[in-house]
């Protein structure tokens, strides 16, 4: 019986929608490093999101590996300190 592989990524975007989600299918080598590529692209995380879940398996037989990244939001600029006014010095 021939297997069918997948690797799936799942991400929410920092403004909390959902981004599409992206399959692949082929061998089970493939597969499996599609998931370690996905796995590493969460990790980089260079397109801001808040999460990435990501897995492959087998379309028979479900879920292999499965990670979750929960990214953190994120923080805010902080405003610029405002420059001291100088005191004018008596003679």
């Amino acid at each position: 019986m021939t297997m069918n592989y997948y690797a799936q990524r799942k991400s929410i975007k920092s403004d909390g929608t959902m981004d599409a989600i992206n399959n692949r299918y082929g061998e089970r080598n493939a597969m499996e490093r599609q998931y370690h590529l996905y796995c590493a692209s969460a990790c980089e995380n260079a397109a801001g999101n808040l999460l990435d879940e990501i897995e492959w398996g087998t379309l028979e037989s479900g879920i292999l590996e499965r990670k979750v990244y929960v990214h953190p939001a994120p923080a805010p600029e902080p405003e610029p300190e405002p420059e001291p006014e100088e005191e004018e010095q008596e003679p």
